[in-house]
């Protein structure tokens, strides 16, 4: 091992205008991955933590569905034919979720799409989340800026306005919108068809990191959320008559009052009440018990369709979907874990094909560069055709020659991507104190935010090595069989 090493370093130097040439394309190639690498790493984990820390908790929890739901509701050709399920037995998932050691936060929340319009004006369109300030604060403390009013307060409705849409309602309507402010939200899907709801402004706001979709979102009450979501109590128990109420029913009709009384007054008597007699017990006993009644279009309170959670600790992510899916199973329960980039929805979806994209790009480098690589290797290993023959000549087996050429390739590639990674390392270095600002809203959803300061990822750094030393490897192999292939007194006979 010791002869081959000290053979291969003396035809390093021996031929050292071929071996800068291959090393210089090995160290660009390596700093170029390894730059590409680790700036697409700390855009993924930027978006990972942009969408995490403001948005979508580590996991989010919903009713079991087909399709590509997220926290935005169906993206898919689907969404106005079919509403987004409610979390089944909402009360037991969420106290197993907050007993568990690992969960630090719950959050419940809505959807809906709504138009937004004022008197008979349509004014444009909004994505509302129906949240419940005391429990979307707390999970989500720097995601929000408030610019005028402020949340509701618990028992209050009201709605926090986007700045985007609220600067585009004012462009038609023609003054500035305040806190105080009434509009009107209508949603209508084929399932709950159409429902409108006025609404309070309580204030305007903006997230602090946003991109194109998070800026048609506003903060609505649940209340009116789950109205314009249709997530109502739809029906009424029909009535039990006893046969007397029935046969009293039964004979009476429309015509049949008014032609015998004439009008509606004569249907009704004076009658007198004493003063101390109105009251609650009254009324009850007008009215009978009423707690037990099913009132149609009364608010399903107990109704949620999301669910966020962030846990202490990303690293608990998996055995917190396996907790929750046995858990769903074993309690029967139709619900379903969704991890954040399934709740981010297109947006961080397309920042993910970005970068899928990207590691194309570098396959394709790659593959350029074992081009490129084997090419100059098979020049430089043809010129030392007679060297070799001479080497097989006198001794010196295949396997042997076969060693000496990878030995070479992964000294150059060990010396070249050393260089690499340190040249890689100090333009990353750079660009992390300049910081990279996104100049549109485009840029901004790779970056994840607005700045992108790329650091140093040490999974970039050992995949670019290991990649390097794959393609000396891979260069060598086709130069080395030409050299085999021939005989020794052919290899001799060429370097004369």
């Amino acid at each position: 091992m010791r002869i081959i090493l000290t053979i291969a370093w003396r035809n390093l130097r021996e031929h050292r205008v071929k071996t800068i040439i291959i090393g210089l394309i090995m160290m660009i190639g390596i700093m170029v991955l390894v730059v590409g690498n680790s700036f697409m790493d700390s855009a993924a984990a930027g978006i990972e933590r942009y969408y995490i820390q403001n948005y979508t908790g580590h996991l989010m929890i919903t009713g079991e569905s087909k399709g590509y739901l997220t926290l935005f509701g169906f993206q898919d050709m689907t969404a106005m034919e079919r509403a987004v399920p409610r979390i089944p037995d909402y009360a037991e998932v969420v106290e197993y979720a907050r007993t568990r050691p690992y969960v630090e936060m719950v959050n419940p929340q809505i959807s809906a799409t709504a138009m937004v319009s004022r008197g008979d004006t349509m004014l444009g369109i909004t994505q509302l989340f129906g949240i419940v300030p005391d429990d979307y604060r707390p999970m989500f403390p720097d995601n929000v800026q408030l610019l005028a009013g402020d949340f509701w307060g618990p028992g209050e409705q009201g709605i926090l306005l986007n700045k985007t849409v609220a600067e585009m309602i004012e462009k038609q309507i023609g003054f500035q919108l305040r806190p105080g402010d009434k509009l009107l939200f209508t949603a209508a899907s084929a399932i709950t068809g159409m429902r409108i709801r006025e609404v309070e402004i309580a204030g305007i706001f903006q997230f602090k990191q946003s991109n194109i979709q998070l800026d048609m979102v506003s903060l609505m009450d649940v209340s009116n959320v789950r109205a314009l979501a249709g997530m109502v109590v739809g029906h009424a128990t029909p009535a039990d008559l006893t046969d007397d109420e029935q046969a009293f029913l039964g004979a009476i009709d429309e015509d049949s009052i008014f032609d015998s009384f004439g009008s509606l007054d004569a249907l009704f008597a004076p009658v007198e009440v004493e003063q101390e007699l109105i009251g609650d017990d009254y009324w009850y006993s007008l009215l009978g018990e009423t707690e037990s009644r099913d009132l149609s279009n009364l608010e399903d309170t107990g109704a949620w369709q999301y669910l966020l959670i962030r846990l202490t600790d990303e690293s608990y992510l998996k055995q917190a979907q396996a907790d929750f899916a046995r858990f769903f199973a074993e309690q029967s329960i139709p619900a379903q874990t969704r991890d954040w980039m399934q709740g981010a929805g297109s947006m961080a979806q397309l920042s993910n094909g970005i970068k899928g994209i990207f590691n194309g790009v570098v396959f394709l480098i790659a593959v350029v560069a074992v081009i490129i690589i084997m090419n100059t290797l098979v020049i430089s290993v043809t010129e030392r055709m007679g060297e070799i023959g001479t080497m097989r000549a006198i001794g010196a087996q295949k396997r042997f020659v076969r060693r000496m050429v990878v030995w070479e390739t992964l000294i150059l590639s060990g010396i070249a991507g050393t260089l690499g990674i340190l040249l890689g390392s100090l333009v990353l270095f750079i660009l992390n104190r300049i910081g990279l600002e996104a100049g549109n809203m485009f840029v901004e959803i790779i970056y994840g935010g607005p700045v992108l300061r790329p650091e140093l990822s040490v999974s970039s750094v050992i995949l670019s090595f290991v990649v390097i030393v794959v393609v000396g490897i891979v260069s060598s192999i086709y130069p080395t069989a030409i050299v085999m292939k021939t005989s020794p007194l052919k290899a001799m006979e060429s370097s004369r």
